[in-house]
């Protein structure tokens, strides 16, 4: 039997033999169709006559004469297969483009409408470029300072919320189990915890331990685009991360009764690890000693 007829077969659930199925199996690509298949199983298309699309389906895939034409569309096949029932951008992922950084690294990254995106160290985006014009999302997880194009409008996507931008300069800073947007110019607006707020200029936000906080910032754009972090009542445990992930460095403690919970307001440069770390131990009492790509910071003898 040809390629293509055990392939219609699948697609109209035919009955195959263990032959016939050991063939599909055999199929670069058909792990993914059949993941494809099984999740549209599930979905609902509620403006779509399926039973329509899938006899253009039938009928599409008769008019192919040989197998390499048949197989050179059965990708596009199977996209309108899941469009049919919303849930293609699920499943199907391949025009996304991922940019992430490493310690120490920053990056300028350009976006389709011309907007800029700058990555902070350790911090990666994610966003459809080739169907920006209709997916205008962009996932981040880390942190990005973000110079949207006059009139263009996205939204950043984090685990913890979403902020929708128009014609502005904001920041966002995502960690684990903490979220914060400045907004430097214009308007933002941030979803999070059920929650809907707008930040104009010279406004924060930031959602930590379940509780959120709005207050006044000052600055024309984020510290660490100066070349230095900046800190309002972070936890210490937060702030040896944010060094961790400047200087490419171990922080580690040794005898260390200090709550780490403690709370620190400063900020340390990025140019220099000595300096850095003394900025940081000095204001609770702490010595440390630097190793290589390590650090231990204890408690003064």
């Amino acid at each position: 039997m040809k390629e293509e007829e055990i392939i219609k077969k699948w697609l109209d659930n035919e009955t195959l033999s263990t032959e016939e199925i050991q063939f599909l199996q055999g199929i670069e690509g058909f792990d993914d169709y059949k993941k494809i298949a099984e999740k549209a199983a599930h979905f609902k298309a509620p403006e779509v006559d399926i039973t329509e699309g899938l006899e253009n389906l039938k009928k599409e895939k008769q008019e192919k004469k040989t197998k390499n034409i048949w197989l050179s569309r059965f990708p596009r096949i199977a996209a309108i297969l899941v469009i049919a029932i919303g849930s293609y951008f699920l499943f199907f992922h391949s025009n996304y483009t991922d940019i992430d950084t490493l310690a120490k690294v920053t990056k300028q990254v350009s976006l389709p409408d011309h907007s800029e995106v700058v990555l902070n160290a350790n911090s990666s985006i994610s966003y459809s470029k080739d169907n920006w014009t209709g997916n205008r999302e962009i996932h981040l997880a880390g942190e990005a300072f973000f110079k949207v194009a006059k009139g263009k409008k996205f939204t950043v996507i984090t685990n913890l919320g979403e902020v929708t931008v128009l014609g502005t300069q904001f920041n966002v800073r995502q960690r684990e189990e903490s979220i914060q947007v400045d907004c430097y110019e214009g308007l933002v607006e941030v979803k999070i915890n059920n929650e809907t707020i707008k930040l104009s200029a010279g406004k924060s936000l930031a959602f930590r331990d379940q509780q959120l906080n709005q207050y006044e910032n000052f600055d024309n754009s984020s510290s660490w685009l100066r070349g230095k972090s900046t800190f309002k009542s972070i936890p210490l445990r937060e702030v040896f991360k944010e060094f961790e992930r400047q200087y490419a460095v171990k922080i580690q403690t040794k005898n260390l009764t200090l709550d780490q919970e403690k709370l620190f307001t400063g900020s340390f440069t990025h140019k220099d690890i000595e300096t850095a770390i003394k900025s940081v131990t000095l204001p609770f009492g702490l010595d440390y000693s630097i190793q290589k790509d390590e650090i231990i910071v204890s408690a003064r003898e």
